[in-house]
């Protein structure tokens, strides 16, 4: 080595004993964000945080909603706001916007475009007051309507858009919405004339393989108006989510609704949140991601429930934009309706004849001549007292939209009608009255016949001395029955139950809540007799009712 060479070998030494000497450059650290998605359901309608018909707070609502979800986006830049449908339909808002005054904006949609959501699924309550109602809606939002399962019965072409794809930060995600399939089981055919549900999974199958190859996707998500359902489901069936993510991969997180059960949970790795119903809470998913080479991948997922409590304030511009619809509802609402002479209470009103289910049916068999009636008590913290009432009490007896039909059914369906209801109460000596798995709006009585319901039998061999016109039914009878459309579609298993395959005798044209508003206004005084015509064995006291909801 000559002279030169040893200067600059001694140089480099030196300058590495220094500590001088630049290292060998480290692999660089691999790009990371984060994504927060905050997700709504079912809130139905639901403005102020209180009970639209007692009037009592309530930790529910868009103006808490709002304020909860304007919080949570608070510092976090990259954030989507999605929601599972049921918006449109609910509360007597809605009603009162849709039916008296549509020059106004529908409610929710208006706060949902100052809160800036990235798209809804659409929910099987959207299509309740027809579909032209749901297309204006769907005009007036500044976000899509998405249902991929939803399809033209004609072309066979997606009626509302399958997905959205959106940039948020680095990350292209694309939102993918879905309809239960079960739509016409609630629906008048009108409400959705032209279309036709497919299943969910099925669809899935077609659409998320070609939003990863195609596309090339960061991050799929599942908007799904379709609740938990079962892993091992069939094709059809009412709520997919878990179906849907046992058979199709490529899903990052599911956000579902439709059941009004608040849900964070995950299968086979995928994160599946549902809302609190009502506005109650708010679905909050973080997700970390570290992009690996050519892409992003999910390293964590943080899953919430964040509630509204009582310090929770009212958004004051969801109290602007719905002012002067919640002023003429009201003005509905607080409407005189009748002297009624007796307490309506629904505390009782499934345990014994009551006064409050005796009016429904009165109402069914006046309004179609109809020889019974099956009725069910929506919910026994109903209660109306006697006196001065007005439109708002009664409006909280039937608050949704179904009809009245009527079939013809033999004296064996009738029995079989009453035994499917009878699972409703457990054995007469268990601690738990109520079966509870069985909803209470799914208990229905039947007036224009007698009978007992023996509490000390199995089920399928309750109904005693069922009797119509003081005779004993005999099976070959034939009689003609009211019941809700609801129960025309199969809510509840009733017409399944008794092997019933036919099709209605009559519809009514108005709702069973506007029947029975008529009814009440056109009685400046109204009495309604309760005759006694079915009982339990034994007979159960109130203060065992009581108990049980403590």
């Amino acid at each position: 080595m000559g002279y030169a060479g040893r200067l600059a070998r001694e140089f480099l030494i030196g300058i590495a004993s220094l500590g001088l000497l630049a290292q060998a450059p480290a692999a660089a650290p691999s790009a990371e964000t984060t994504l927060r998605i905050l997700s709504t359901t079912d809130v139905h309608g639901h403005v102020m945080p209180q009970d639209t018909f007692t009037l009592q707070p309530e930790n529910q609502g868009w103006a808490k909603l709002a304020t909860l979800i304007r919080q949570a986006r608070e510092g976090h830049p990259n954030a989507l706001l999605l929601d599972s449908g049921d918006e449109i339909q609910g509360e007597p808002i809605n009603y009162v916007h849709t039916v008296l005054h549509p020059e106004l904006p529908e409610p929710a949609i208006a706060i949902m475009n100052a809160l800036g959501y990235s798209a809804m699924a659409v929910g099987n309550h959207e299509y309740n007051f027809g579909l032209a109602n749901l297309r204006a809606a769907e005009k007036q939002a500044k976000f899509p309507f998405l249902s991929a399962n939803t399809l033209d019965a004609r072309t066979g072409r997606p009626a509302f858009k399958p997905y959205v794809i959106t940039k948020v930060g680095p990350l292209t995600v694309a939102i993918v919405g879905f309809t239960t399939p079960w739509v016409p089981t609630w629906e008048e055919p009108a409400n959705y004339q032209g279309l036709r549900f497919e299943d969910i999974v099925a669809t899935a199958k077609t659409i998320i393989p070609k939003l990863r190859a195609k596309e090339k996707v960061d991050l799929v998500l599942v908007a799904m108006h379709s609740g938990l359902g079962k892993a091992d489901g069939r094709v059809g069936d009412e709520n997919a989510a878990l179906r849907l993510a046992e058979e199709v991969p490529g899903i990052d997180a599911i956000f579902a609704g439709h059941t009004h059960v608040p849900l964070v949970t995950s299968f086979k790795g995928v994160p599946i949140l549902q809302a609190d119903h009502w506005g109650r809470a708010l679905a909050v998913l973080d997700l970390t991601l570290r992009k690996d080479k050519a892409r992003w991948v999910v390293t964590s997922s943080q899953p919430q429930l964040l509630k509204a409590q009582d310090t929770t304030a009212a958004d004051p511009e969801v109290l602007s934009l719905t002012a002067d619809l919640r002023s003429l509802t009201d003005r509905y609402l607080d409407t005189l309706a009748t002297n009624l002479a007796t307490d309506l209470d629904g505390r009782w009103a499934r345990i014994e004849d009551s006064p409050l289910v005796q009016l429904i049916q009165a109402v069914m068999r006046q309004a179609t001549g109809a020889q019974l009636a099956a009725a069910s008590c929506n919910s026994s913290h109903i209660f109306i007292p006697k006196g001065l009432t007005n439109v708002r009490q009664f409006y909280a007896l039937e608050p949704f939209e179904d009809h009245v039909a009527v079939i013809q059914i033999t004296g064996a369906q009738l029995k079989a009608y009453l035994e499917h209801a009878a699972r409703y109460f457990t054995y007469s000596w268990q601690p738990e009255l109520f079966n509870p798995t069985i909803p209470g709006y799914d208990y229905d009585m039947i007036s224009g016949a007698t009978y007992a319901l023996n509490l000390g039998k199995p089920v399928g061999e309750r109904v005693e001395d069922l009797r119509v016109g003081g005779q004993p039914v005999t099976a070959d009878q034939t009689f003609t029955l009211a019941l809700t459309t609801y129960r025309l579609r199969g809510g509840g298993g009733y017409l399944e139950a008794m092997g019933f395959s036919g099709g209605p005798r009559s519809i009514t044209t108005s709702s069973l809540r506007n029947l029975l508003l008529a009814y009440v206004l056109s009685h400046p005084d109204l009495t309604v007799p309760v005759d006694g015509n079915w009982r339990t064995i034994p007979y159960l006291d109130r203060e065992r009712v009581l108990n049980l909801e403590k």
